[in-house]
């Protein structure tokens, strides 16, 4: 008789059996993508964890994934877990991979961790060549950061002829970290004619460092005659680093641009560092009374620097409504 009840409970729940069986053996509800999110979700646990023992594993997703998101994230990952080992994976894709996307983040890994390639055209190739704007410019960014001077000359015909302001742009600035002074004529006449204010801007960045003394004259024409604020602010600073600074420091704290004022103060007040614990300038010296003058500049900033310069050369100083003073009691 009791074999009755038992009997009874299974007829009562026929389906609980299957319920307990391996999920992976279901469907999955929304088939591939579900398969892509969870690829997905694979790699930014990796990411998260930074699991180098997922390394083999992202190299295969990098090179042979089906969808090109997978591989863009693999590379990306394989960038964040610093894996130099993988460097024929980083020169293929950027050769060969059919999405802009996964040859962007292949010149990334490139350059970021200092791949080598066998042959420049490896990189200087793409960057003539790739159809997508930002493919080249990661390129551009690759070169300047692996110290590639057989380059330069491939930089200053992207920064000459390319249509995109973005890889004209890192080409300058790839120049400018190889130290390319033979680049300094391509240089100016972006500084002074180019299309694109960021390009400019970065010129004149690149210039003052390759050549300071000799862009003197671009600098002051800039500075004294350009429209755009952050191009004027990149020539004034450009100045400071030649043999005039003295003089155009004082220039620049009577300019009516809050930007220059501030970097020509700070140019100035930087000097105080350098000066011996003990020096004390009187209450009635130059400096000591520019800088209480300053302590009324309507930019907080130059303000706020003001009273720090003031503070380190011994003086107290005490708020004055939106202002301040030096404390004479």
């Amino acid at each position: 008789m009791r074999v009755l009840p038992l009997l009874a409970f299974l007829l009562a729940f026929p389906a609980a059996g299957p319920a307990f069986a391996d999920p992976a053996a279901q469907p999955a509800a929304g088939g591939e993508a579900v398969s892509l999110a969870e690829r997905l979700s694979g790699i930014e646990r990796i990411m998260w964890e930074r699991d180098a023992r997922s390394i083999a594993g992202l190299r295969e997703q990098a090179s042979k994934d089906e969808d090109e998101k997978v591989r863009a994230r693999a590379l990306g990952a394989l960038t964040l877990l610093r894996d130099t080992g993988a460097r024929m994976v980083y020169l293929e894709r950027l050769s060969s991979d059919p999405s802009p996307r996964v040859r962007r983040a292949a010149a990334d890994a490139i350059g970021t961790l200092g791949i080598p390639p066998d042959r420049i055209d490896r990189l200087s190739g793409p960057l003539q060549k790739d159809t997508d704007s930002m493919v080249r410019a990661e390129c551009a960014r690759a070169l300047g950061k692996l110290g590639s001077r057989a380059a330069v000359g491939i930089l200053m015909s992207a920064v000459a002829i390319d249509p995109s302001p973005e890889v004209r742009s890192l080409a300058v600035e790839a120049l400018s970290r190889l130290r390319a002074a033979e680049a300094e004529p391509i240089l100016a006449t972006s500084a002074r004619q180019d299309r694109s204010p960021m390009v400019r801007v970065q010129a004149v960045r690149a210039l003052a460092e390759v050549a300071p003394g000799s862009s003197l004259p671009l600098f002051r024409d800039l500075w004294k005659e350009a429209s755009d604020p952050e191009l004027r602010l990149e020539a004034y600073r450009g100045l400071l680093r030649t043999a005039e600074e003295t003089r155009l420091i004082e220039e620049g704290l009577r300019d009516a641009d809050v930007s220059i004022r501030f970097s020509a103060l700070r140019a100035w007040t930087s000097r105080f560092a350098t000066m011996p614990p003990d020096t004390r300038f009187s209450r009635t010296s130059t400096d000591v009374v520019r800088l209480e003058a300053l302590l009324k500049d309507p930019a907080r900033g130059i303000r706020e620097l003001s009273r720090q310069a003031l503070e380190k050369l011994g003086y107290k100083v005490r708020p004055d409504g939106f202002s301040y003073s030096i404390d004479d009691r």
